[in-house]
């Protein structure tokens, strides 16, 4: 690629995220129903502009909602990793989400349609690297413990984190669509915090592990 070409594609670039940040920005402050019209204008854009970056409006809508996600992914990813005791960890994921969605209502209520087919949106595919990262611990758990674990039951974990995070993201999706805030943000994240770990509980004692939430992982696995 030429330096004509290079700039030329970042030029594009610039208008794209100037298009996308302006949508946000009007999502936060006028609501989710934004029109093109009203992207455009806080843009600086015309509308015809818009549609040379974006091929539809549904293209766009994915370009924001990604970009959205990536804001909460930011906050997520860092809140799991694995230091301190699994309540530590699970209490930092679930309070960085409930703060985050506290925070942006409106982006949250964006964030959590997968829009595109099949299940291959910005949203699945950033939920998919959550499952990925909670089964790669618990089965690294189990293998460190000396646990045979069958291959039918290896199976069923990928099904039972899916399970678990949808119940995290339903409880916070509740919570935001109530618009009451009762509990307060630290009162949900610990009862959320408290039914993943009695989730999680489940699987250790029916394999006859006793994991002490509160231990450091360091130490819990040598």
């Amino acid at each position: 690629m030429d330096g004509r070409a290079v700039r030329w594609k970042r030029h594009n670039d610039d208008r794209r995220k100037r298009i996308v940040d302006a949508a946000i920005g009007l999502i936060e402050t006028e609501g989710v129903n934004v029109s093109l019209q009203a992207i455009g204008q806080a843009a600086g854009l015309s509308r015809s502009v818009v549609y040379r970056h974006f091929a539809d409006r549904r293209e766009l809508d994915l370009a924001i909602q990604a970009d959205i996600l990536d804001g909460l992914w930011a906050k997520l990813f860092p809140a799991m990793e694995l230091t301190g005791s699994i309540r530590q960890i699970i209490s930092r994921t679930v309070g960085a989400y409930v703060n985050w969605a506290l925070e942006h209502p409106l982006l949250h209520q964006v964030a959590d349609v997968d829009t595109a087919p099949n299940g291959t949106g910005p949203l699945q595919q950033g939920l998919d690297r959550i499952a990925e990262r909670i089964k790669e611990l618990i089965l690294a758990a189990f293998e460190l413990a000396g646990v045979e674990v069958s291959e039918v039951d290896k199976k069923a974990v990928d099904p039972l984190i899916y399970g678990l995070i949808g119940m995290v993201f339903g409880a916070v999706r509740r919570w935001v669509h109530l618009g009451e805030g009762i509990p307060d943000a630290e009162h949900l994240t610990s009862v959320v915090t408290e039914a993943v770990l009695a989730m999680i509980d489940t699987r250790t004692v029916a394999y006859g592990l006793s994991i002490d939430h509160d231990q450091p992982l360091e130490e819990l696995f040598g």
